[in-house]
C-alpha cells in the first residue's frame, strides 16, 4: 500500500468507502461537489497524506480544522482553502453544519486557472482566505452554474475553466495589498518554498537552494527569515519531518528504516530532530496514529 500520495479515487476508496455513492462521481479535469456531504461520508481524523491533485474548499457555512503542511487551520463560514498537489494535508474535524463546495482541479488545468506562477504560489503558500459573506454568496452562485451533471464537451470544459478562474480571481481580490505586489524578499521566499517541495528528499543543504535561485546563502537566509520568522534550514527540517509522518503510518517499516529512506545516515539523529520539531518521538507519534485510527 502507498502511504505517500493519494489520487482522488484512492481518497474516496480509503476514506469514504462502505457508503452508498455519496455523489455523482465524475472523471473530468475539473469537478465540483457539495461540501454538505462531507460530515456524513468523511469520518475525521484523516491522517496526513499527499494528494496528487489540487482542490479548493469553499465554506458557506460550518467549517472545521484542516492541517496543511505543518499548520493546523481553523476554518469557518466564508473561508476558502486551496491545497496544491503534493502538499501535506489531513482532516482534523468537520462541523456537521458544513456547506459550500469542493472543487477538484487536475494538474493539467492549473495553467488555465492560474494565469502566472506567482499567482499560483501565493495561493499555495497562503492557502486560507477569509472573505465577506456577500463575496462567498457570489462565488457559490458561480458554483451552482458548474453542474456535476453537465455534459463533457470541449465547450462545457471551457466554461468550467472560465468560471473557476473567475472564482480564483475573486478570492485574490480580497488579498492584502502586499500579497498582490510582493517585494523581492517575499518572491524569493515563495520560490524557495516551491523548490523545497520538489527537492527536500535529495537536497537538505541551504547552499543548493541559494545557488538554484542565484542568490547568496546570507541573502536567502535574510529573505526567508524576514518573511516567515524562520530560517531556511528550519523549513527544510520541518518539511522532512512532516513527510516522515506519512511514512510512519506504514507499520511494516521500523523507524530506523524510515530514517534511512529519508537519507539520514544516523537514525538517532532523525529521532532527535523529530522530537525537537513535534515534541514527541517517532514511536509516540506512530502510537498516536494507531489510536486515532482505531478510535
Amino acid at each position: 500500500m502507498t502511504f505517500d500520495v493519494f489520487n482522488f479515487d484512492q481518497f474516496v476508496t480509503q476514506h469514504m468507502s462502505g457508503q452508498e455513492s455519496p455523489f455523482f462521481y465524475q472523471s473530468k479535469a475539473l469537478q465540483i461537489y457539495p461540501l454538505s456531504i462531507a460530515s456524513t461520508f468523511i469520518k475525521p481524523p484523516i491522517p496526513l497524506f499527499r494528494a496528487s491533485y489540487n482542490f479548493l474548499l469553499l465554506f458557506s457555512n460550518g467549517g472545521g480544522q484542516q492541517q496543511v503542511d505543518n499548520k493546523v487551520l481553523t476554518l469557518n463560514a466564508n473561508d476558502a482553502l486551496f491545497i496544491r498537489e503534493g502538499h501535506l494535508n489531513g482532516i482534523k474535524s468537520i462541523d456537521p453544519t458544513t456547506d459550500g463546495y469542493f472543487i477538484y482541479i487536475d494538474n493539467s488545468s492549473i495553467p488555465h486557472i492560474f494565469s502566472d506562477r506567482s499567482l499560483l504560489n501565493r495561493f499555495t503558500f497562503n492557502p486560507k482566505h477569509s472573505i465577506s459573506k456577500n463575496d462567498m454568496n457570489w462565488i457559490c452562485e458561480c458554483c451552482k452554474l458548474l453542474s456535476p451533471h453537465g455534459n463533457n464537451t470541449i465547450l462545457a470544459q471551457e466554461t468550467y475553466t472560465a468560471l473557476i478562474r473567475v472564482i480564483v480571481l475573486k478570492l485574490a481580490e480580497n488579498w492584502p495589498a502586499n500579497w498582490n505586489k510582493p517585494d523581492r524578499p517575499s518572491e524569493i521566499t515563495m520560490q524557495f518554498k516551491e523548490l523545497l517541495y520538489a527537492n527536500f528528499m535529495s537536497n537538505k543543504d541551504v547552499r543548493f537552494y541559494a545557488e538554484t535561485l542565484t542568490v547568496s546563502e546570507n541573502y536567502l537566509n535574510r529573505c526567508v527569515k524576514r518573511v516567515t520568522s524562520k530560517p531556511p534550514k528550519q523549513h527544510i527540517h520541518e518539511q522532512i519531518i512532516n513527510h516522515s509522518k506519512i511514512l510512519l503510518k506504514d507499520q511494516s517499516k521500523d523507524i530506523a528504516q524510515i530514517a534511512f529512506d529519508l537519507n539520514f545516515s544516523d537514525p538517532s539523529y532523525f529521532s532527535r530532530l523529530f522530537k525537537q520539531i513535534t515534541q514527541c518521538t517517532p514511536s509516540q507519534y506512530r502510537n498516536r496514529i494507531s489510536q486515532d485510527l482505531s478510535g
